[in-house]
This record gives C-alpha cells, structure tokens and sequence, in this order.
C-alpha cells in the first residue's frame, strides 16, 4: 500500500495526518508538498518513514496527487489531504474494498448532503456526471473528495496525468469498465479547512470544480459518450436527481 498525501501550507495538521497515515503500516508515505511558504517541508521531514517531495511554487490543486501516484509502487494507493486528520480506523474500508477487488474505492458524502433543492452547483454537477456515465448509484460520490484509494490496475489504465483533473479520471475509470464503488463514509465536510478561496459563491475552487466536470463531461463526449450523456441530460434529468436525493 502507498499513501499519498499532498500539502499546501499545512503546518498545523500535516503532523496528524501523517500519524494516522503511518498507522496503516503502509509500505510507503508519499508526502507531496507544493507552494509552501510555512513550516510544512520541516513537520513533514518529522516522519520517519515519509518521503517528501517539495515543490517551492504552488504546482495545482490537484497535482499533488499525480505526482504522488507516477511515484509510487503499491497496489494499493490512498489518497489523503494535508489539511485534516483522519483516523486510521476511519481509512481502513477504503484499502480494504481495494483489496477485496475494488479499483476506485470513494467516499461516499450522499448522506451527508441536504436535499436536492439546496445543494449546490458542485453536488450538481458531481450528480449530473456520474448519472451521465451510467452510476446514478454512486450519486455525489466523487474523486475530488478524500479519501479514495485506487488499484494499481486503475493507476495504469486512466494514467497518472489523469488524477490532476479528478472527474475525469472517474469518468475514465467507469467507462474503461472499471470497479468503481463507495467504500465507506467519512465527514470531510466539516473537517475542510476554510480558505478564502473556497468560501463565498463563486469561489475559485468552486470554478476550479465544475471546470473540472466540464473537462469530464467533454471526456465522455470525445470517447463515444453521446448517448448517454443525451440521456443524462435529457427530458426529466433534474427530477430524477431531485428524486434520487430526496429518498428517504
């Protein structure tokens, strides 16, 4: 197993993070950190089993996790954020559904989510995208969210360029024919550190989010999604993902 951690300035909690990480027993800790300007590189070089890969200017919200993965070698790879720390115990399910056969393993955030009405353009547009590729059972379960694992199998096929746009990487594990499920459900929602960038309508990671779906939604289109995606986007789409949200 390889754990994959990226970083942007933090300090604070990246010495829990990789605690838990180290918990796991995992044959390698890959700590990607990219546009630190804090104590991040010195709390990283803390752990004794990590390797630290240290880029000075800012490489992309997502890049991080490409880089950790082209660096890799184990079947196993999660996938985790510097900004929280989550338990071990809370981590397990997602190597293990990997181990069991899965090769993407999400967290699945549907129960966490208000009803349909009051969501917002990101919960849409993961929606939108999993319903156009064929998994309206997956509902707002999305690569952009951590942690998620993957199965070297995975990793070969999409490609590790690919994770540096996350929707499409799901989009392209699912139409490859991939396993793709939720493994188990963590609240990352309230753990999320609040930045300028993401709070506020209109933020950049939102921009940054549903660019990302757009990107995706063109992938499905190019590799002879059309039908589908029609489908999706078709007479009633709204209401039957209002319906599969507000189920009881």
């Amino acid at each position: 197993m390889s754990v994959i951690v990226s970083a942007q300035n933090e300090e604070a909690t990246l010495p829990a993070v990789l605690r838990e990480a180290e918990r796991l027993l995992p044959e390698e800790l890959i700590v990607v950190l990219n546009g630190c300007s804090d104590e991040s590189y010195l709390r990283a070089r803390q752990s004794a089993v990590a390797m630290v890969v240290h880029y000075p200017d800012a490489a992309g919200h997502d890049v991080g996790r490409a880089i950790g993965a082209r660096l890799s070698r184990g079947d196993i790879l999660l996938f985790l954020d510097g900004d929280m720390a989550i338990p071990a115990p809370a981590l397990a399910p997602f190597v293990t559904a990997v181990d069991e056969g899965t090769d993407v393993a999400l967290n699945d955030l549907n129960p966490l989510l208000p009803s349909f009405e009051h969501t917002d353009p990101v919960t849409r547009c993961k929606l939108f995208l999993n319903l156009a590729v064929g998994r309206e059972d997956l509902g707002a379960s999305s690569m952009t969210a951590v942690p998620h694992a993957l199965s070297r199998r995975a990793l070969s096929i999409i490609g590790p360029k690919t994770l540096t746009v996350p929707p499409k990487a799901q989009a392209a594990a699912v139409l490859n024919g991939l396993s793709v499920k939720n493994a188990s459900s963590v609240n990352v929602i309230g753990r999320n550190r609040v930045r300028r960038s993401n709070t506020g309508a209109g933020n950049a990671v939102e921009q940054m989010i549903l660019g990302d779906h757009a990107e995706a939604l063109a992938e499905i289109l190019a590799r002879g999604g059309v039908r589908k995606f029609r489908e999706a986007g078709g007479p009633g789409y709204r209401s039957r993902l209002a319906a599969w949200r507000n189920q009881p």
